[in-house]
């Protein structure tokens, strides 16, 4: 796909038509130090949505931001959060996944409208054409709130596994599992140790000795 894009720029340019493209020079290829957390993803192209791209940082939830041209692009979703407020560092490092897209959204993540609740992103700041939003960025995210790091693939065919990383404090949120309450029931019939039993019989033959005994 992107080769292919490649070349029809080559040959509008040489026609005397310009072309717009949405992939910038590679000025970057930034990598965390230390990570403060990291986990795998792959997108298989079991979700996919329309992204956007151009995303105007300012600091709300309600970044503008373009509709992309390339459509259907394979995502996977990551919940973060962090103890403190600070400026985000995430980092996409490829495996299979050639190219990749990461946008920072805001709670909830609706892929059906990809626009609402989008607070930043970045194309190609990692290594490659990896993604990463470093300190310098400045893209702020708040204490104790939930943020949701969307990795896209950037056209429909980019497919493959990847590693996603954190810097700072952020770390990744774990699902808990609800507790299956236990099903109401009778109380529990109590019952005796053998020791016990032998203690009662004991007991009840004291017993049984002592009114013998007044009977006489």
């Amino acid at each position: 796909m992107k080769k292919m894009m490649a070349c029809v720029a080559v040959l509008a340019l040489a026609s005397g038509f310009a072309v717009a493209s949405e992939k910038s020079p590679d000025m970057v290829d930034y990598s965390i130090l230390v990570e403060a957390g990291t986990t795998s993803g792959n997108l298989d192209g079991s979700d996919t949505f329309d992204r956007r791209y151009i995303v105007t940082y300012d600091g709300t939830c309600d970044a503008v931001s373009s509709d992309s041209s390339l459509d259907g692009t394979p995502y996977q979703v990551f919940e973060i959060s962090s103890p403190v407020a600070e400026a985000l560092e995430a980092e996409v490092v490829l495996g299979t996944l050639e190219d990749s897209v990461l946008f920072v959204y805001c709670d909830p993540f609706d892929p059906l409208n990809p626009e609402l609740n989008l607070r930043a992103w970045d194309d190609d700041d990692g290594v490659g054409y990896g993604s990463a939003i470093t300190p310098a960025d400045g893209y702020m995210i708040d204490a104790d709130t939930t943020y949701f790091l969307v990795v896209g693939g950037y056209g429909d065919d980019d497919f493959g596994d990847f590693t996603l990383n954190l810097g700072g404090n952020a770390v990744f949120d774990q699902a808990q599992p609800t507790p299956t309450p236990s099903p109401a029931g009778p109380a529990p019939v109590p019952t005796l140790s053998h020791g016990g039993m032998f203690m009662l019989m004991l007991v009840l033959a004291g017993l049984a000795v002592a009114i013998l005994a007044r009977r006489r």
